[in-house]
């Protein structure tokens, strides 16, 4: 080194690099996690899930893409399928996915679907219902008409209650099966009127109407019915009755007036039933299957009932439309906003 001449700095070291730590822990609490707000999100759609794919039989495909078909019994290719009409004709799947009952919508798809498969020979309609909407009713009725006219055999299993509606749409049947024990009947029309006119005077509210004409506000329930309006009401309800009877005129072959006596509004028990003529059989599912393959000309056919299938994103917003219903502990958006007065052919105790 020369005299005078300073030594050249030293070069800076490389930071160390501390050594790399095992990440596995991060990634095990992030599934947990994961599980965790999947099943804070979902408590009844992973159960719903974990059911739907653990029920009985195996599946096959449908002729629709809405729906799969799950084995009750049975083998070959010739189909015997079960719909299940359960609950309120028309109330709808307030339920979401989650429902126990299908929706008026959803059972007119499986009648249609079972009436457009080249497969099936016979359709089961097993009720357990007390009716419900006259407009609903006469539409799932229609459809079971147009399901025979494609050549398929329809049988009805009358579960612990077909009255009313239930009534009404078996009698689409060719042969209608009932338990000895089945509540039947209730052959008759109702609409049913709430009045809380009172109610609201106590709770100091009061409404104004203003209307375009006399019997605009006909059925308001905040006033008692004028001797015209009943007039009105007791017209319609006597009109859908006689389509009741007509409809059971035709399904029963029985003459109008002996329908007419029996159809006063009173329930049955399935012996009575039969020995009024209201039904051909006594009998449970068993048996209207076995009767059903036997209308088919069938020693063996596959038995099976409809089941959907929904993804996780379906599941995801049936639950947060559940969620975002506005809670209403008291009633009172009921009592402010009545449900619109409507024919019914329904079993109401």
């Amino acid at each position: 080194m020369t005299e005078g001449t300073s030594a050249p700095a030293p070069l800076p070291q490389p930071a160390q690099t501390p050594p790399r730590k095992d990440r596995t822990w991060l990634i095990v609490v992030a599934i947990v996690l994961g599980i965790v707000l999947a099943c804070a999100i979902l408590p009844l759609g992973g159960m719903a899930l974990l059911l739907a794919s653990a029920g009985q039989g195996a599946t096959t495909t449908a002729a629709s893409g809405t729906w799969q078909e799950q084995v009750i019994s049975g083998r070959g290719n010739d189909r015997v399928v079960v719909i299940t009409v359960s609950g309120v004709i028309g109330a709808g799947s307030s339920d979401g996915v989650f429902s126990t009952g299908l929706s008026h919508e959803q059972l007119i798809s499986q009648i249609r679907t079972a009436a457009g498969d080249s497969r099936v020979r016979a359709v089961v309609l097993r009720v357990d219902s007390p009716g419900g909407s006259v407009v609903a009713s006469n539409e799932l009725y229609g459809e079971l008409l147009k399901l025979r006219e494609r050549g398929k055999r329809l049988v009805i299993s009358m579960g612990t209650t077909a009255a009313s509606g239930g009534y009404y749409i078996s009698m689409a049947g060719e042969q209608v099966y009932a338990n000895p024990d089945t509540l039947t009947g209730s052959l008759g029309v109702i609409v049913s009127l709430l009045n809380y006119d009172e109610a609201f005077s106590r709770l100091g509210l009061q409404e104004y109407v203003y209307k375009s004409g006399e019997f605009k506000d006909i059925g308001s329930p905040l006033r008692p019915p004028r001797p015209e309006e009943e007039a009105i009401w007791n017209a319609l309800v006597d009109e859908a009755y006689q389509g009741f009877v007509d409809v059971i005129v035709e399904g029963r072959g029985m003459a109008r007036d002996d329908v007419l006596r029996v159809a006063d509004g009173r329930v049955y028990t399935g012996r009575q039933a039969l020995a009024l003529g209201l039904v051909d059989e006594l009998g449970n599912l068993d048996d209207a299957i076995e009767g059903a393959k036997a209308l088919a000309g069938l020693d063996e056919a596959l038995v099976v009932r409809y089941r959907s299938f929904n993804s996780l994103r379906e599941l995801l917003q049936a639950s947060l439309e559940r969620s975002a219903q506005p809670a209403d502990p008291l009633g009172l958006r009921a009592i402010a906003q009545p449900q619109t007065p409507r024919l019914e052919y329904r079993f109401v105790p």
